[in-house]
């Protein structure tokens, strides 16, 4: 979710809430002045009658008198305060019940106190104003609604545009490349100590990664010649007379130096792979490499008497480079046929989300989930260095594939999702 988003939702949430409490504030304060504007007209309504009685004129039959009673008191107690009660009656003229507010005055006429209360009918805000309240709150948060979405599209494409700016230079930065990261001047200090902080690591970055590149490259090229040379002359000794002793440690000693030429090739390669800028707009054809990759192998898995199933769906092309879906097939045919048993099957699926490799052979030595791991074999007793399945794993990293490994009922299944059958 996109950060302009998550505020407008927080926003959202904030003012339907704000709006919550104003609606009930509001409500509150209505059924109150409701209350009181009837008080108000009724205290005018017993002062108009307190006149009249003052005036000696007869208003028993006039329409001012017809929710009041007067009564006299016989005391002349003159701290007499006037009295409200408001309470749920039945009213005739409504038909139905209702708060009735009751207003009791005290006034003294000509020496004589009376008691003049009046009542009327007061008109809940539920009753009438609820619907109309809501209608008015609910639009209003519409209203908001709308305007803060509006607004965070237009604010957020303004304050936040460096900041974009910045996220595609991310995006598109290589540590590959020659020139370091520049980023455009802001108007906020936050952005611009983002961008130093970002241009200082980069450039870090590229000077560790040309470091790296160039240790791996020297030692690569610097250990292969003194392994070449020293195989060399291990060869020419072993063409001379020897011993069968001698013959025996000669050519162990060919064999470890075979081996440590492997090592060293496996590691600058997978030193390589650890910081190789993958391309996915990259495609590569797996339905026409895997069957020539096989054929490949063919004479091989001959040699060890291993046959080979393959169910290939045409015109499966995934993000893939392709030198590296070569390296990928190579790594996981030679193990298919190095850890397999003499007159065993191997068996290649490949389809539109997967590639499936399952080939018979021992259960491993280790448990499967380290056999991903850099020199983890599953038979300690094989002439292997146990790193092919790492490179697998790396490539399979750089463009998203999952890779998984099991072992049932003879049978080792290697399983390579592809990142488009992912999504």
């Amino acid at each position: 979710m996109k950060l302009n988003y998550r505020y407008t939702i927080a926003y959202a949430v904030i003012t339907f809430f704000v709006l919550s409490i104003g609606f009930a504030i509001v409500y509150a304060a209505l059924s109150r002045s409701v209350t009181q504007a009837t008080i108000g007209k009724l205290e005018h309504l017993n002062a108009v009658v307190a006149d009249q009685l003052r005036s000696g004129r007869d208003y028993a039959g006039d329409s001012s008198r017809v929710n009041v009673r007067i009564v006299a008191l016989a005391s002349r107690n003159h701290s007499l305060t006037q009295k409200v009660q408001v309470r749920d009656e039945w009213d005739a003229a409504l038909q139905s019940k209702a708060a009735i507010v009751r207003l009791t005055t005290y006034p003294f006429i000509e020496g004589r106190a009376f008691a003049i209360t009046s009542k009327a009918a007061v008109v809940e805000p539920n009753d009438i104003y609820l619907t109309g309240l809501v209608l008015v709150f609910a639009w209003t948060f519409v209203f908001l609604l709308a305007l803060v979405v509006i607004l965070s599209e237009v604010i957020s494409w303004r304050i936040l545009k460096p900041f974009n700016d910045t996220l595609r230079g991310i995006q598109l930065f290589q540590l590959s490349q020659k020139d370091n990261m520049a980023f455009p001047a802001s108007n906020t200090a936050e952005f611009n100590e983002l961008n130093q902080f970002l241009v200082r690591m980069t450039a870090r970055a590229q000077s560790d990664y040309q470091a790296l590149q160039e240790f791996s490259e020297n030692a690569s090229h610097e250990l292969q010649t003194p392994i070449a040379s020293i195989k060399a002359q291990i060869e020419l000794l072993m063409d001379s007379e020897l011993s069968e002793k001698q013959f025996l440690r000669l050519t162990a000693m060919h064999d470890e130096l075979e081996r440590l030429a492997k090592i060293n090739h496996s590691l600058t390669l997978l030193a390589k792979l650890e910081h190789y800028e993958s391309r996915p707009h990259v495609l590569t054809n797996l339905s026409e490499l895997v069957p020539a990759t096989e054929a490949a192998f063919a004479d091989l898995a001959e040699m060890k008497g291993i046959s080979t199933e393959q169910y290939i769906e045409p015109g499966v092309q995934v993000p893939l480079d392709a030198s590296l879906a070569q390296l990928l097939l190579n790594n996981l045919l030679s193990n298919a046929i190095r850890h397999n048993v003499a007159g065993g099957k191997i068996r290649l699926r490949l389809s539109a989300d997967e590639l499936l490799l399952q080939n018979t052979g021992h259960a491993p030595s280790a448990p499967v989930e380290e056999l991903f791991g850099r020199f983890k074999k599953g038979n300690a007793a094989l002439d292997s260095i146990g790193i092919g399945l790492a490179i697998v794993k790396r490539i399979g990293e750089l463009y998203g594939h999952r890779l998984s490994y099991t072992y049932e009922a003879g049978w080792h299944t290697i399983r390579v999702a592809f990142a488009a059958g992912l999504e």
